[in-house]
């Protein structure tokens, strides 16, 4: 093996130790922008799935556990089979949303009289919030951005009130 050519390949080992680690952080940051638009999507999720349930069942149990089984009706509102809460739970259990993480409002739509604040009338909006903290997995994305924190809001005019 000529001296050139050990030379050549000395150089290209330098070389990849001063690119690896840019290529590894832009991966990673791609990693972290691709999980952060999975976030997003899931929180959205969640609070659709709250809102659409909240539009004909209004029972909010003061503590666990918030059920959200889609194939079996409310039949009782002591033991409710499904609930806006633990639908947002169930859908957005790949980025560990909790009860806390859920609130819902209720208000009457523009430009009419309804009651909504002590009383749930059809027409009224549900108004669901769900919020969660995103943190990078990128190092250096973590300590420059910190953990950001998610929300997402979804309305839907109630078509039925229960209990």
């Amino acid at each position: 093996m000529s001296a050139h050519r050990r030379a050549s390949e000395g150089q290209a080992l330098v070389e990849f130790a001063l690119i690896f680690p840019l290529i590894a952080l832009l991966v990673f940051g791609f990693i972290d922008v691709g999980r952060a638009v999975f976030t997003h999507n899931t929180l959205t999720n969640a609070a659709r799935e709250a809102a659409r349930v909240a539009a004909v069942s209004q029972i909010d149990p003061a503590s666990a556990p918030w059920n959200c089984i889609a194939n079996k009706p409310v039949e009782t509102p002591a033991s409710p089979n499904w609930t806006f809460r633990g639908c947002a739970i169930a859908a957005g259990a790949t980025i560990g949303v909790q009860g806390a993480d859920v609130s819902i409002s209720y208000a009457a739509p523009p430009s009419t009289t309804l009651e909504c604040n002590s009383v749930r009338n059809v027409g009224c909006i549900a108004s669901v919030t769900v919020v969660t903290t995103f943190v990078p997995i990128t190092p250096i994305a973590g300590s420059i951005i910190g953990s950001i924190a998610m929300s997402a809001t979804s309305q839907m005019p109630i078509e039925r009130t229960f209990p």
